[in-house]
């Protein structure tokens, strides 16, 4: 059949890009004109609209439609038969010669002679939430003016092809009316190329993954040869990999494309870099930002190492406002490596309690508080024993008083993120008017707050210490314990407040240096208050370095000094060395709450393990610091920025005094902060001492084997240990710990760790995917889930072959298998890679895959009973005979 129409034959071209929507040239096509705008090196395109392709077959729809009308009639009747009916009439159909000729002139003018192009497709239905169509449409390369009039109509006709129907059969999309443009854009001539997702699916989503291979992009993401894996973490670029050896590579030939050998040197070594790894990474989170939700994107490199962006599309099955997103950014310091139960759980309850005060102290109602009870109740996560912040309900938190992108700045500024992971943040313009009122307020009363703090801390303090009397009643001891560390708590929201306006105030004295003195480094403002304000963590400092100057006066001490730190703490308490030995008393009387890790309950302070503070004071001992140079250090910091700042300004300039001003309000923020840090070590030293109290009583019934090892139960736990009547021996639960968490201790975690609500990921699955274990395989995990059932070994698919309910073995698949795959239970592949179309459908249609396991086709046969889990990538021969018909993985929130 021939055109005779004269239909419309536009071929949109840069210049009138502007006017492009999603709904006149897809969501594919408008992505690339997205990234050239944003000027991301994106390969010469033009576009074939929406409308050009519907005019072009308007001569076939009423065929088209009548064929679809009945398969939706009669869902029973065969869909490959009616998909390749439907094609065959695209394919034979043939355009009018003006059609043609408007299209390869535009061609041949916009790529010049000799162009070679590829064609594909940009269907309206494409890269949309939940669904990517990854792969399914038809594509083709190395097109040029003999064949490009056929491939276009070859592109077109995929989208009514049997995988494409079955897709949206899927997918619950309608097979009426499908639309489609089509994109022309110059080709590359790739040496290496590849896929990279900003979050890596079925694992860390706070892992962007590159996959990349030799040749052009065919081979990988249809599987054919053989890949690297790259990982970059989204919280500190650093980078991890999973090498391959590299047997081949598909290049262009004569008439398409050959699978072709590679050269030995590079089978065996990385095939990027790590500049290409962090070019790449920097275009992902450019393609983040454009398309405001996590993105995935095809490159590739040419012979010359120019990064070419072949496109993007969202990720459409990671649901952005879902993440649960965990960062020890900051809170590591406080909490480094393994912190127990008890420890957590406190910290849990503290943060909840004063960050609630807080939220109440910026004028948020509590009608809004109530609604966000999950989230002050969950500011903080456990995982395998390490503190994380999360980061998600942080931000929801923040928004509710900051109401702007720059404010949230400056707060990640002042936590020190790195990498923003704020897309789950909503802004409202009350929050703003709220934010000034109340910040106004509490600038006011700054300072007699303060004043209220340390004094209702002081009176407090000295009765949650007064609890550790009661340690012969251990339900007295709880009891009087929950009333003292209420009262002591209650009133810490202000210092979240001096924070607040400290970090305000240290900020506006930063800026206002860099505008009146022209100052950029950031140094200036830290130097212009050095020393200023009586701190109690510097006078910790100053007395520690008044007992080494004692120490280096005193012979007999500096021979005392010599032996170990238990043999020194043992000769102090003979009284040999008693008006010594009294400071040092004195010394952890004030100060020897302050330790290494202090908020770790289970970390002894120096107060309670002296020998400690004795390893620290043998180790001033090899430094020359003095009080008089540590006084003269700050002096001279101070002075200097002093001149700075007067020689850049007049004594009468106005600006001098604001300066001035801001100086001495930022001083006595940063001040009190410290007082106020120091105040909560106190507080948790007390702590410790009750619950250490509880331990020594519940060790003395049996309960327990040592009072330290109060530290491995929560403090709902201890509660009801503490208030029952009856209670039994904990060793045997406390030895489990104990074990779990002496392995915990050996593995290494990620500072951010992102997943979605029910999926948390498996982060120490080990990382050669290649391993074979006692009659295992291993593979490559795609997507989450383990499953028992029947193998159905699978090298030519067939629209017949009976996968229902099986597990779908194969050595490669491609996107056309989606048929297949939509009924199986599992998917296992000999090729293929995290981000191959296959690994992409698969998730999408939420079976368990695994891909990457050499010979599983000889391996495996057609009726054996297999058990593969999605999230390891372990594949094994079933011992067991029952059949789970679904997804058992557990997953863990």
């Amino acid at each position: 059949m021939k055109s005779s129409s004269t239909a419309k034959t536009i071929i949109v071209l840069p210049t009138t890009f502007e006017s492009c929507t999603k709904d006149t040239v897809g969501s594919k096509a408008f992505h690339l004109i997205c990234m050239q705008k944003k000027e991301l090196d994106v390969p010469p395109f033009v576009i074939v609209p929406v409308d050009v392709v519907d005019e072009l077959l308007v001569p076939l729809r009423s065929s088209i439609e009548a064929q679809i009308q009945i398969i939706n009639n009669y869902p029973e009747r065969d869909l490959n038969e009616m998909a390749f009916s439907i094609q065959q009439e695209i394919r034979h159909f043939q355009p009018s010669q003006e059609w043609e000729e408007k299209i390869l002139s535009s061609c041949e003018h916009f790529f010049g002679k000799n162009y070679e192009v590829s064609i594909r497709s940009s269907g309206l239905d494409e890269d949309t939430q939940g669904a990517s169509f990854a792969g399914i449409h038809e594509s083709y390369l190395y097109c040029n003016a003999q064949n490009l009039i056929p491939q276009i109509m070859n592109t077109i006709a995929s989208a009514w092809g049997l995988s494409a129907l079955s897709y949206r059969q899927q997918k619950s999309l309608p097979l009426k009316d499908i639309q489609i443009a089509l994109i022309i854009q110059k080709m590359v001539p790739a040496v290496r190329s590849g896929v990279a997702f900003s979050m890596h699916q079925g694992a860390n989503l706070a892992d962007a993954v590159i996959v990349a291979g030799y040749g052009l992009g065919t081979g990988i993401v249809e599987g054919k040869v053989e890949t690297d894996t790259f990982f970059v973490n989204r919280q500190d670029r650093s980078i991890h990999q999973q090498l391959t050896t590299k047997a081949s590579q598909i290049i262009k030939k004569e008439n398409g494309q050959l699978l072709s050998p590679l050269q030995e040197h590079l089978q065996d070594q990385a095939c990027l870099t790590t500049e290409n790894i962090q070019q790449i990474y920097d275009q992902l989170l450019k393609a983040e930002k454009l398309l405001k939700a996590p993105a995935d994107i095809e490159f590739s490199y040419d012979k010359e190492d120019r990064l070419h962006l072949l496109q993007m599309r969202p990720i459409t099955t990671i649901n952005a406002d879902q993440l649960i997103i965990l960062d020890n950014t900051n809170i590591v310091e406080s909490y480094p490596g393994i912190t127990l139960p008890l420890s957590f759980s406190f910290a849990l309850k503290a943060y909840e309690n004063v960050f609630k005060g807080a939220s109440d102290a910026f004028w948020i109602s509590r009608k809004i508080m109530n609604r966000h009870t999950k989230v002050f109740a969950n500011l903080l996560a456990h995982y395998k024993g390490r503190v994380y912040y999360r980061l998600d309900n942080w931000y929801r938190m923040v928004a509710l008083v900051y109401s702007s992108h720059r404010s949230m700045d400056a707060w990640e500024k002042a936590v020190g993120l790195t990498h923003t992971e704020r897309g789950q943040v909503r802004f409202q313009f009350q929050n703003q008017l709220k934010a000034i009122g109340s910040a106004l307020w509490l600038l006011i009363n700054h300072k007699r707050n303060n004043r209220r703090f340390f004094k209702a801390f002081a009176k407090n303090y000295e009765k949650l210490k007064a609890c550790v009397t009661y340690h012969n009643d251990i339900n007295l001891l709880w009891e009087y314990y929950e009333q003292a560390s209420l009262q002591l708590f209650k009133p810490w929201y202000q210092t979240l407040v001096n924070d607040f306006l400290a970090f305000k105030m240290f900020g506006w004295l930063q800026n206002a240096l860099a505008r009146y003195v022209g100052a950029q480094q950031l140094s200036l403002a830290n130097d212009w208050i050095s020393g200023l304000g009586e701190v109690l963590s510097e006078k910790a400092l100053i007395s520690t370095l008044q007992l080494k100057e004692t120490i280096e006066q005193d012979r007999e001490l500096q021979l005392l000094f010599n032996q170990n730190a238990q043999q020194i703490l043992d000769q102090l308490q003979t009284g040999k060395y008693s008006s010594f030995y009294r400071n040092i008393k004195e010394h952890l009387q004030l100060y020897g709450d302050r330790t290494l890790a202090e908020l770790k309950l289970e970390t002894p302070s120096f107060r309670k393990a002296p020998v400690h503070f004795i390893e620290l004071l043998k180790n001033q001992l090899q430094n020359n610091m003095t009080v008089a140079k540590y006084r003269q250090q700050q002096s001279d910091l101070r002075n200097k920025a002093d001149q700075l700042i007067r020689s850049s300004l007049p004594w009468w300039h106005p600006a001098l005094y604001y300066l001035r001003w801001l100086r001495k309000r930022a001083a006595y923020g940063l001040q009190n902060r410290e007082n106020m840090r120091f105040c909560r070590t106190k507080g948790y030293g007390a702590v410790k001492d009750i619950f250490l109290e509880i331990g020594k009583l519940m060790q003395k019934e049996q309960l327990i084997e040592s009072a330290d090892d109060v530290f491995y139960l929560n403090l709902e736990a201890l509660k009801a240990y503490c208030t029952l009547d009856k209670r039994e021996s904990l060793h045997t639960y406390i030895q489990e710990l104990k074990n779990q968490y002496k392995t915990l201790a050996s593995q290494q975690l990620p500072g951010r760790i992102i997943y979605e609500k029910g999926a948390m990921p498996d982060l120490t699955l080990e990382s050669n995917t290649q391993a074979v274990e006692a009659g295992r395989l291993k593979g490559i995990p795609v997507s989450g889930g383990t499953i028992t059932g029947e193998a159905i070994v699978v090298t030519t698919p067939e629209p017949g072959t009976p996968v229902k309910g099986r597990i779908l073995i194969s050595a490669m698949t491609d996107p056309g298998w989606v048929f297949l795959m939509s009924q199986a239970i599992g998917l296992i592949s000999e090729k293929g890679s995290l981000l191959s179309h296959t690994a992409i459908v698969g998730r999408e249609l939420g079976l368990p895959v695994v891909v990457g396991i050499p010979r599983a086709t000889e391996l495996f046969k057609t009726g054996d009973r297999i058990t593969m889990d999605g999230h390891s990538g372990w594949v094994e021969k079933s011992k067991y005979h029952e059949e789970i018909p679904h997804s058992t993985g557990e997953r863990a929130e």
